[in-house]
């Protein structure tokens, strides 16, 4: 045959997926036309398509040598250079195949793909929009902007975005877990199963979709079918160390101790720089003493809960430390006014109990979500999101009051905490501290992943840091399952300084 009759039966064998076959017949064309710019661009696109990037961007940028005006031939030059991570140059290889042919889509979704890949979020948004005002029913550039949207916090455009993609074309799994992924972070729980449902339906085996549907399922309460989603993601993918963190997770949720414990310790192995897994498999086994817990483990414990944290602690777990707290401050020190540091504010319940005996309120917590829950109560005049010792390193006798209400459930050696206080307070200053109950000595990381402390401990501490005990009193912290869960309220004082002689 010919060349343009071999070079078409190259082009067929390729469109029908025939790959060994397409490229054997592009590379006799160009044994015989070495200069053909279609077959060397096109062999190019298929040594891209079998993972071979670099011999992909020399072919197309031979091709391009040959006719520099082949918009389609820049378009995948990008992708190309994407694949060898070579982003700059792939962005301007877009941006080129834009300036040849201005409403050309494809140009402009995969220009926005790169942009987003690079952070530049913006800049993707709008390539992916020009994308679709040039093509309406590209539905992948709409799953893109979804995505984009998403990760630039604009939720309902985001929502609204992937539900276009799904109505464009429904058989696509990526959208229906970009919706769900969109849908969980505006709190619609129920809505985002739903979504992580029918991409499964559509990808039985999509480990991704499996686990963020386990993910708000466990969220949601409903831990058997949680750990069933996590354990399939398991067997989907066997070497993934967060599929079995997660599995453990949700087996520790429903009381399975020893199938917990495997899980983890399987993660562990898998991934052995895993601080939250050793803590909580330290909890379960007691075969380490922690002293304080992973600041990444609270992070990831509370930003999830900051939304329904208020309802499902003071509503279901009956939680009354903040109004326990004011009534035993306001006990040794009536109608005081505070300038009050609230160490591990959360989302400001210890604020809003004392906000009426506060001059001036400043709050620091480890989990930006409940910080931002927190600023919406518009209480407090200054928040700090970060480590509570980084918080008071530099303070120096500038607070009359240091609150920390269900904060030592998470840190175990308090004896940095008491020595950064003592620093902190004002002469005569009070603190005033919630405690999980341990009838031992010293502390001890329990089953429940929280620390207990016993008195004794609380009472050396204060006397090796100067305080004097003025209120202890006995409650319970909250509720675990129907049993009250022991503790105590302390309130200690810093010495006022000796009055100096005239």
């Amino acid at each position: 045959m010919d060349i343009p009759q071999a070079f078409e039966h190259a082009r067929e064998r390729h469109r029908s997926g025939k790959l060994p076959e397409a490229e054997a017949l592009y590379r006799q064309v160009l044994a015989v036309e070495p200069h053909h710019a279609d077959a060397l661009h096109l062999l190019g696109v298929l040594a891209g398509q079998t993972g071979r990037s670099e011999a992909a961007v020399e072919f197309i940028r031979q091709a391009i040598a040959l006719r520099p005006d082949h918009a389609e031939a820049h378009k995948n030059l990008g992708i190309a250079l994407r694949a060898c991570g070579k982003m700059d140059d792939a962005i301007a290889a877009y941006r080129e195949a834009i300036a040849l042919q201005p409403d050309y889509a494809e140009a402009h979704k995969n220009l926005g793909s790169a942009m987003y890949h690079i952070g530049r979020l913006d800049e993707a948004i709008a390539a992916y929009r020009r994308a679709i005002a040039l093509k309406p029913d590209f539905s992948e550039a709409h799953g893109n902007l979804g995505v984009a949207l998403r990760e630039n916090g604009q939720l309902d455009e985001a929502i609204a975005a992937c539900r276009r993609a799904i109505a464009l074309k429904p058989d696509q799994p990526d959208f229906h877990n970009n919706l769900g992924n969109a849908l969980h972070d505006q709190g619609q729980a129920e809505e985002a199963i739903a979504s992580y449902r029918a991409a499964l339906l559509l990808k039985p085996d999509f480990a991704v979709a499996c686990n963020n549907l386990g993910i708000v399922l466990k969220e949601r309460g409903r831990h058997d079918e949680a750990a069933a989603a996590f354990r399939k993601v398991t067997e989907l993918k066997p070497d993934c160390a967060d599929a079995f963190g997660n599995l453990g997770h949700a087996l520790k949720s429903q009381d399975r101790r020893d199938e917990a414990v495997a899980a983890y310790r399987r993660a562990i192995a898998l991934k052995p720089d895993s601080p939250d897994w050793q803590h909580v498999l330290a909890a379960l086994t007691g075969e380490h003493s922690p002293t304080t817990t992973p600041a990444s483990y609270v992070r990831k414990l509370f930003d999830p809960y900051a939304r329904d944290f208020d309802a499902h602690l003071v509503g279901q777990l009956q939680y009354r430390v903040p109004e326990q707290l004011l009534d035993a401050v306001l006990s040794v020190a009536p109608g005081g006014q505070f300038d009050i540091l609230d160490l591990g504010c959360g989302t400001g319940l210890c604020g809003v109990a004392f906000r009426a005996h506060a001059k001036i309120l400043t709050g620091v917590d480890l989990s930006p979500g409940m910080i931002a829950q927190a600023e919406a109560r518009g209480i407090y005049g200054r928040l700090i999101t970060g480590d509570l010792a980084e918080a008071m390193r530099d303070a120096e006798e500038n607070c009359d009051l240091v609150l920390a209400g269900d904060l030592f459930g998470y840190v175990g050696d308090l004896s940095g905490v008491f020595r950064a206080v003592a620093r902190t307070l004002r002469s005569g200053g009070l603190f005033a501290f919630s405690l999980e109950r341990h009838d031992g000595a010293g502390f001890v990381l329990h089953s429940k992943v929280r620390f207990a402390h016993s008195l004794g401990y609380i009472r050396e501490l204060s006397q090796s840091h100067g305080f004097t005990e003025l209120d202890v009193r006995e409650i319970a912290v909250r509720k675990s399952g129907a049993d009250d869960v022991p503790g105590w309220i302390v309130v200690l004082q810093k010495p006022s300084h000796p009055a100096a002689r005239e």
